[in-house]
């Protein structure tokens, strides 16, 4: 599963940790770990590497490397060629308590948003058995309904290629821990169905919820519980006897789960197992890595593995083919796979982030090759986000072409300028809070004549090569833009993130009063605060009405700059966790913008009141006025942010 708050793929956490412990993260090559396990793992498949020499020494460098810079406790790896598997190994421990070190057969990591491609398989099952039909309302196929915001109704086409037109969602709900599961599938879609602000089709913006529902649809069409279907329909034809989307595992599985750890104090402390059950068609699957292995085969082998077949050749190309994409020169999204250009090369997979693990996997058709990876590491997604890239600049290498900006783009370069924000965010809930911890992507013209593009990445500068189209300057990665509503330039992608549709960033989102209006506030309650303690027997002094003015502006200042005080807190000290559940601190601090609303209000009451008494001087008129004006735009602020209320699902 991707967890984000706002975009996307990963979350608060993004530092990376100095130099630390290389033995400790040192490789093991396959089988060669005397690993503790209950039964006889079984033995080591031959693997040939003569189509791509050096790889086992390329890849220990680079995995052992990250594992030192980036403070990452466990890694599996694996790669297929040309029908073989050709590397395969695990690095770090297991078990720290136990002993045991990583086995790429049988030790099982958390592969997040990577479990989506089964439940697209899946769907893809079904529309080959003709149990569904891709362009029909899912509402046929459901319990509930979605409710109706558009005329035209959402089909598993725009589901499979995550434009469905849901807004984002999660808190409290989206990742329990063990033993706490949440509530069951289908309890969970009819409970937590998110707003739609998006007409189907439109953008492309990541969903976990629309993924979960095309499992429950699975589900309801075969009268199987989703779990079940997959083992019996995907993991079990294909030999996968290491993979499992149950939580908790099972008995037998259970021994070989990679704990997740985080360093508390300094020292590795375990974690408790991670539960996605109530959205778990998005990302509960627990794999080995040649467990997958076989998965990456049975795809470049157009659905077929050892003489099992878990699709057609014909379907199992259309679920690879391309559905939806903002502009047919870039990539975009296929059946449930996305899609990812690397040195020239196609390929199609998924990326997966949970707490506790970051994933990815990648299938390369044209050179018949599957590479997977999963680390468990509470720290970073980085290392997870290069190392596909990092195998083929190494083994596939391409000079980037030098390119030069058209010297009349100056004529047209402010047409893309601004900010931009991801669609992939909550507007409906108090979870639209986190869009105040990210900042937007701004495009920049430069003196160049190219853009200037900041964030999700590095600040890059791109150049213009075709209508609306731009190429990194230094790099391949491209980036496109376009008008839906035939307006103006509204809408905007970086090409590799075929599935985060982007819209300009609207006014009251902006840096101006996200940011700025509200820190100026914040000061002006900080001062009223603290010029109350050191002239509090000055204003006892004052008359009644001057003195009704003071205190009532105490009070509102008080409350506002608890508040944020507190939000900050809970925002900064839980981080993830709040997609577990809401914390009571936050429960108690969302009593403060109601208590500051009537204090605003009497605030402002005294205010006007006392405007015309010749007694109240020009400069207290200017500063209680600022005073009060910054209550009256916090009051807003709480409202357009949704921190009015407990708006939330418990």
């Amino acid at each position: 599963m991707q967890v984000s708050h706002t975009n996307c793929g990963n979350a608060f956490s993004s530092m990376l940790c100095g130099l630390a412990l290389l033995i400790t993260g040192a490789s093991a090559p396959l089988y060669a770990q005397e690993a503790q396990e209950l039964q006889e793992a079984p033995s080591a498949p031959e693997m040939k590497q003569d189509s791509l020499p050096g790889l086992a020494p390329y890849i220990e460098g680079t995995i052992e490397a990250q594992m030192a810079l980036e403070d990452i406790q466990a890694v599996t790896v694996s790669v297929v060629k040309d029908g073989e598997v050709v590397y395969a190994n695990g690095f770090g421990m297991q078990d720290i308590e136990e002993g045991i070190a990583v086995n790429p057969e049988t030790s099982l990591f958390r592969i997040g948003s990577t479990s989506k491609l089964f439940t697209w398989l899946s769907v893809m099952q079904q529309v080959e058995r003709g149990n569904l039909d891709l362009d029909t309302d899912v509402n046929e196929y459901l319990d509930f309904e979605i409710p109706a915001t558009y005329e035209e109704p959402i089909t598993l086409r725009h589901i499979l290629s995550h434009t469905a037109g849901f807004e984002d969602g999660g808190l409290g709900y989206l990742i329990h821990s063990y033993p706490d599961k949440g509530p069951e599938l289908a309890v969970a879609m009819e409970k937590y169905i998110p707003a739609r602000v998006n007409p189907p089709g439109e953008v492309s913006s990541y969903s976990n919820y629309a993924t979960a529902l095309a499992g429950l649809i699975v589900q309801n069409v075969t009268g199987v519980p989703f779990n079940q279907y997959v083992k019996e329909n995907l993991f079990d034809p294909l030999g996968m006897q290491y993979a499992s989307f149950d939580e908790p595992l099972s008995d037998e599985l259970e021994p070989y789960m990679t704990r997740g750890y985080k360093r508390e104090l300094g020292v590795w402390k375990e974690q408790p197992f991670e539960m996605i059950n109530a959205f778990g068609p998005a990302g509960a699957v627990s794999a080995s890595a040649l467990a997958m292995a076989k998965f990456m085969q049975a795809n470049l082998n157009n659905g077929e593995l050892n003489g099992n077949r878990i699709l057609s050749a014909e379907m199992m190309e259309l679920a690879h083919s391309k559905l939806f994409s903002s502009d047919p020169r870039v990539n975009g999204m296929a059946y449930g796979f996305y899609e990812k250009t690397y040195n020239g090369f196609r390929v199609v997979g998924h990326g997966g982030d949970t707490m506790q693990f970051h994933t990815d996997m990648a299938v390369d058709k044209e050179n018949n090759l599957g590479i997977f990876v999963s680390y468990m590491t509470t720290v970073s997604n980085k290392a997870r986000n290069n190392f596909v890239g990092q195998i083929y600049d190494h083994f596939f290498p391409d000079d980037v072409d030098p390119i030069e900006p058209p010297s009349d783009f100056a004529e047209r370069a402010g047409k893309y300028a601004g900010s931009w924000t991801f669609w992939r965010r909550n507007v409906s809930t108090i979870e639209k809070m986190f869009g105040l911890l990210s900042g937007g992507i701004d495009v920049i013209p430069t003196e160049n004549n190219t853009l200037l593009v900041t964030g999700p990445y590095a600040p890059r500068q791109f150049v213009e090569v075709g209508e609306n189209l731009f190429r990194q300057v230094d790099g391949h990665d491209r980036i496109v833009f376009s008008s839906r509503s035939g307006d103006g330039i509204d809408t905007f992608y970086f090409e590799s993130l075929p599935f985060m549709g982007m819209q300009r960033t609207p006014t009251f989102e902006s840096g101006l009063f996200k940011y700025l209006v509200p820190g100026i506030a914040l000061l002006l309650f900080l001062h009223a605060i603290v010029s109350w303690f050191y002239k509090r027997k000055d204003y006892k002094q004052r008359p009644a009405a001057s003195k009704s003015l003071t205190y009532s502006s105490l009070f509102m200042s008080i409350a506002h700059f608890a508040f944020v005080v507190l939000l900050t807190v809970v925002l900064i000290g839980f981080a993830d966790s709040l997609y577990r559940g809401v914390p009571f601190l936050l429960k108690a601090a969302l009593v403060l913008p109601l208590l500051s609303i009537p204090l605003t209000l009497w605030a402002l009451f005294r205010y006007v009141k006392r405007f015309g008494e010749e007694t109240f001087t020009v400069g207290r008129r200017i500063y209680y006025g600022l005073l009060v004006l910054a209550g009256v735009f916090m009051c807003y602020f709480y409202y357009y942010w949704n921190m009015l209320g407990w708006n939330y699902y418990s």
